[in-house]
């Protein structure tokens, strides 16, 4: 019975996570990181201590992207903050049971609403870029590996 209950919160769920991995908001957060990546490719001035001003100011950027859509799905599926909270930690320990190509359970492909499902591998990133908006140390992690492709590409840093 517990396991059905679980399959049927997992089923629930599933649309609410979907709404952070959805196209439009993963490129939003694709085309911040990208816009952004330059500001990260070195890091203070010689001498100074602390963060630029600046990394600070774009970690309340990123943070308000990221709040902006969870009140959107919120809102729209009607789920608690404990509830996604709680979801992810679950969705978390699965994911680590599986390969970066399958699926999420309860997140599978569908026709009905049409929807392609969440891998693993979307998963990990979408946590990734969550745990970004909450932690500065990850935001500055996230930011420097993408200024690091920026660098491998030589596009200059400015």
């Amino acid at each position: 019975m517990e396991e059905a209950a679980r399959c049927q919160v997992d089923w629930q769920l599933a649309p609410f996570l979907k709404g952070f991995c959805e196209e439009p908001f993963t490129r939003e957060v694709q085309n911040f990181l990208r816009r952004h990546a330059a500001d990260f490719c070195r890091g203070g001035k010689e001498g100074e201590s602390g963060y630029p001003l600046r990394w600070t100011e774009l970690h309340s950027d990123y943070i308000q992207l990221f709040e902006r859509q969870l009140k959107s799905v919120v809102q729209e599926e009607g789920f608690s903050l404990h509830d996604f909270h709680q979801h992810l930690s679950d969705l978390s320990e699965a994911a680590r049971t599986r390969t970066s190509e399958d699926f999420l359970p309860g997140c599978g492909p569908s026709y009905i609403p049409p929807a392609p499902g969440i891998k693993v591998a979307e998963f990990w990133s979408f946590l990734d870029a969550l745990t970004a908006s909450t932690d500065f140390a990850h935001f500055l992690e996230v930011m420097q590996r993408e200024a690091g492709k920026v660098q491998e590409v030589k596009i200059p840093c400015v």
